[in-house]
Parts: structure tokens; C-alpha cells; sequence
């Protein structure tokens, strides 16, 4: 058994097919289908069960799928070390929630990979329960995190901002004429809301329970343009940061009766190895006072 075997194995359990790994992989299908050959040779199992539709795990397989992700993930991670003591990894997998992203990510583009060329930057979107699950899977390497709580064990943090989570209504529906509301205020509203695994849905939700209102959600969305579409067409209201509150649009921030507020910090897994994209990014944070917050 060997690295490229396990990433020709690995390919097929991708793609479903000799035929469209081999294709991905830019290798004829016989050299594909030899090396599956081998491995099986090898341990005397049978990994695929061949059909007219294409090729699905034997229980076998399923088991060396696991194994060969534990192995081939932790390759990846000593190349990336030894790319990083060498020449550098040029590389930084960043987690982003929505709210935050329009916040801050024009401000990263136009900075710090103008000033770090030999980044790249790949940024991946997400609620902050799904990118706390990304990190600790080693799928990135740093999370913008809104939480009002210490991160778990294991994840270390840097404070960044704390920002106002306000209901959000166009000026010409009636609940813009309010100064603050209470979830009483809302109950018979439209409600559009991103969804669950993001931080300020939690919030927005526990503030409703805190009052026994069940809040009218005719949507759920893990897009900010379209919530603030439906807000803009006077469809619901929603909520979001008051810094994302664009008045030109006809949107109006009203204040929850009791202020409702989100710690939003730069997170990394307390991990042995420090890559120097990852500490070039967060001295660049602790150095930047403009995010557009």
C-alpha cells in the first residue's frame, strides 16, 4: 500500500465511478482501476461492488474509507509543516459567518492579500456551529466566531468586536415607527431569519422563548442577500448587525427593549504547529481598527 494508491482509493469513493475519478485525476481508467486491484489483492478483501450504475463500498471499503481519510489528512498536515518551515504554505483557510463576511472581508481583500501576495486566501462561509465543526476537522485553519460565550476547550481566540443584533424593517412598514421592541411587538409579524446553526438566529430565538412568543418565520435562509431582499421588499422584517443596517436601502435598525449583543472573535485550534499564514493573519487583526464596524 502506498500514498498514491490511497489517493486513487479515495477519488473513487468521491466520484462514484472509475470513470470520473480517472478523469479527475488526469490518469487512464485501466491505471485507476489497477491500483483499486492491487489494494484488494493486497489484503484480500473486496472494496467495491461493481454494478451497471456505477460502483458503491463494500462494508470492507467503508472501513479502509476511514482509515485512508485519517492517514491521507495527516500527509496533508506534514506537508503542510514542512511546506511552511520551507518555503512557506501560502496558504489560509478562513470560516466566515455571512453577517461578518460583508463586514469584513473587503476590508481583508483590499489589506492584508494586497500586502501578502504570497497568500492565497480561501474563505469558507458558514454558521458558527458549522465552522467550529469545520475547525475542529482540520477543513480550516482560523474561524471568525460570534458567540457570547468563552469558545471550548481547545480552540484559543483573539477579541475582534462587539456588535448590536437589531430587528431590521423597511420605512415603510409599521414597525419601523417603533424605538425598541419587545417579542410582544413582533408576534404577528413576518419574521425572515438566517438559519439555525448561526449565532444570531439562537439569540433571536431565546429572546422570543424568554417572552413564551412563537415568532412568525416565513423563511429561513443561509443567505444575507436574500434576507435582505425580503426586508427590502417590505415582505418581513429580520434581524442583523446595526453595523449591516443600510439606510439608503429604506432599512430602518430598531433596538431590542433589552439590547441584544454578539462577541465576535478571530478562533484557531490551540494546535502544536503555528502556520505563518495563520500568524501573519492575526497580527494583521490585532493591528487593524477598521473592519467597517
Amino acid at each position: 500500500m502506498n500514498i498514491v494508491q490511497l489517493k486513487y482509493f479515495d477519488a473513487v469513493c468521491t466520484f462514484g465511478s472509475v470513470s470520473d475519478a480517472s478523469e479527475y485525476l488526469h490518469i487512464s481508467q485501466p491505471s485507476l482501476s489497477l491500483a483499486i486491484k492491487e489494494l484488494e489483492n493486497e489484503f484480500g478483501v473486496i472494496l467495491f461492488k461493481r454494478h451497471h450504475r456505477g460502483m458503491s463500498l463494500t462494508e470492507e471499503g467503508l472501513t479502509f474509507k476511514k482509515l485512508a481519510k485519517d492517514i491521507l489528512g495527516s500527509v496533508q498536515y506534514t506537508e503542510d509543516v514542512m511546506k511552511d518551515l520551507g518555503t512557506g504554505r501560502k496558504k489560509l483557510r478562513l470560516g466566515v459567518p455571512p453577517m461578518i463576511a460583508s463586514l469584513i472581508l473587503p476590508e481583508i481583500f483590499k489589506n492584508f492579500i494586497s500586502a501578502n501576495p504570497d497568500i492565497s486566501l480561501e474563505v469558507v462561509e458558514g454558521g458558527s456551529g458549522e465552522l467550529i465543526q469545520k475547525l475542529n476537522a482540520d477543513c480550516v485553519d482560523m474561524i471568525f466566531l460570534t458567540h457570547n460565550k468563552p469558545p471550548e476547550n481547545g480552540i484559543l481566540s483573539m477579541d475582534v468586536a462587539k456588535l448590536e443584533i437589531v430587528c431590521c424593517a423597511h420605512n415603510q412598514n409599521p414597525i419601523s415607527k417603533h424605538v425598541s421592541i419587545s417579542p410582544q411587538d413582533l408576534k404577528d409579524t413576518p419574521i425572515v431569519l438566517l438559519e439555525n446553526s448561526y449565532f444570531q438566529t439562537e439569540e433571536v430565538k431565546k429572546w422570543f422563548a424568554s417572552k413564551k412568543v412563537t415568532p412568525k418565520v416565513i423563511l429561513q435562509t443561509k443567505q444575507l442577500s436574500t434576507m435582505m431582499s425580503v426586508v427590502s421588499n417590505n415582505i418581513a422584517v429580520g434581524f442583523m448587525f446595526r453595523s449591516l443596517v443600510d439606510v439608503s436601502r429604506g432599512f430602518v435598525p430598531i433596538s431590542t427593549r433589552s439590547p441584544m449583543f454578539a462577541d465576535v472573535s478571530l478562533a484557531w485550534k490551540n494546535k502544536t504547529y503555528p502556520f505563518n499564514s495563520m500568524t501573519c493573519f492575526r497580527e494583521y487583526i490585532a493591528s487593524s481598527d477598521n473592519f467597517g464596524f
